[in-house]
């Protein structure tokens, strides 16, 4: 999300009398469950709908001028591929969208159904500069219709496709010929993720693992197991010599904090050859915030866990930024923890009591993820709340906390970059 006060709206041909504008973005991610760019959103402010946007048209160049004119494509795209809404009255040639980079727009163009003549040979145009069209799929018949001949972007709504139909939809969009990225968006579940997949699209699209569902519990695996049992000593402060020997326990464990302590991303003149060097060097917070990302992306066969590994990491990298100049660095990383553990419940397929039921956490932690009360709890709502891209109680979060929109984008742009540094 981002505010946009736009000062050069009148040459943009957007109207003078709206200063502020809210940009949602919401992730693409690919089988490999990487990030191939965001749909970018537009939001009258941080409380409105779709709904109250009565003029899609506006509302496109509102989102190419505030990309433009505020924070720049780069930053809020990282080279990734930007999705667009655009209609017909947006494509002609004194469009701000000419000003964007073909080769990483995707123009998702609506009212198909009333596309007329001009449009389709405008579309056209486009695709041959190098701009991507994507075509949202809400039923079999989309396929008759002349705009989907210039997709490179079929996009299956879960919402109005059932899920009963998927095998049925994906079979004519690949007989249809010509070479499409298909995209399964608004997925809501951890079963239409796992099902999407083995259906075949190409790319997810939605934050199902937002609001995660109590599922029956399983038993950890082996390299969770130390993790969670290492942190526990931790966050209780043990004995170095207790750490080790938690960390010795598990082999893997082992090798990936010797590894990383002697990575060249480190910097240190002296090569660590033993589990308590690599403690002493990185101290008990440090550890614990490793151990956290560890957790967070330890391997797993459940196709949906990188998906959930990322959100987690992104949340809590977010409060922890949100927390500069609030909290001391110790409570800056417990608000890494808080975010990071806010999805818990859906990695481990846990509620969130028997999740953290052996973890002695900081009470803030434990206040905010058990009782959303405390200090760290409305940064916990809103890291939640940037995530739905109808961007509901954000406004009113960001009063409480006395946090402007410009420096909540900030933020976001901050935490997406550094999740991505990670490789994650």
């Amino acid at each position: 999300m981002t505010q946009s006060t736009m000062p050069e709206q009148a040459a943009a041909g957007l109207p003078a009398t709206e200063p502020t504008a809210f940009l949602g973005r919401q992730p693409i991610l690919d089988r490999n469950q990487q990030l191939i760019g965001y749909e970018l959103l537009y939001r009258a402010d941080a409380v409105a709908t779709s709904a109250l946007v009565t003029d899609d048209d506006y509302a496109s160049l509102v989102v190419v001028a505030s990309l433009l004119q505020d924070l720049g494509a780069e930053q809020v795209l990282g080279g990734k591929l930007g999705f667009i809404n655009v209609g017909p009255d947006t494509l002609g040639a004194d469009s701000p969208i000419a000003l964007l980079d073909p080769k990483r727009t995707v123009l998702e163009f609506t009212g198909r159904e009333s596309a007329s003549a001009e449009t389709l040979a405008r579309l056209g145009e486009l695709r041959k500069s190098g701009y991507g069209v994507a075509v949202t799929i809400d039923s079999p018949a989309v396929v008759r219709q002349p705009i989907f001949a210039l997709a490179t972007h079929a996009k299956v709504d879960l919402l109005r496709v059932p899920m009963e139909q998927l095998p049925l939809v994906v079979k004519l969009l690949r007989a249809a010929g010509g070479r499409r990225m298909l995209v399964a968006e608004k997925v809501e579940t951890r079963e239409q993720a796992a099902a999407c997949l083995e259906h075949g699209f190409d790319c997810l699209q939605g934050f199902y693992f937002a609001r995660p569902e109590t599922l029956s519990a399983r038993k950890l695996e082996p390299a969770r197991a130390a993790v969670m049992q290492a942190i526990k000593l931790l966050l209780r402060n043990a004995d170095v010599i207790e750490v080790d020997n938690a960390l010795k326990r598990d082999v893997a464990l082992s090798v990936k904090l010797l590894r990383y302590m002697n990575s060249a991303g480190m910097g240190l003149s002296t090569k660590i050859d033993s589990l308590k060097h690599a403690i002493s060097l990185l101290g008990y917070q440090k550890l614990a915030r490793w151990l956290t990302l560890l957790l967070a992306t330890t391997d797993s066969r459940d196709p949906t866990a990188p998906l959930l590994a990322r959100t987690a990491i992104t949340r809590g990298r977010l409060m922890e930024l949100l927390g500069e100049g609030r909290f001391d660095i110790g409570q800056r990383d417990n608000l890494f923890i808080a975010g990071t553990f806010s999805l818990l419940p859906a990695m481990l397929m846990v509620p969130m009591s028997a999740a953290l039921a052996e973890l002695e956490l900081p009470q803030q932690v434990a206040d905010g993820l058990l009782n959303r009360t405390g200090d760290f709890a409305p940064y916990l709502k809103l890291a939640e709340a940037v995530e739905d891209p109808s961007l509901a109680g954000v406004a009113q979060l960001c009063k409480e906390l006395e946090i402007s929109p410009k420096a909540l984008n900030l933020a976001q742009m901050q935490a997406t970059d550094w999740v991505n540094q990670l490789g994650i």
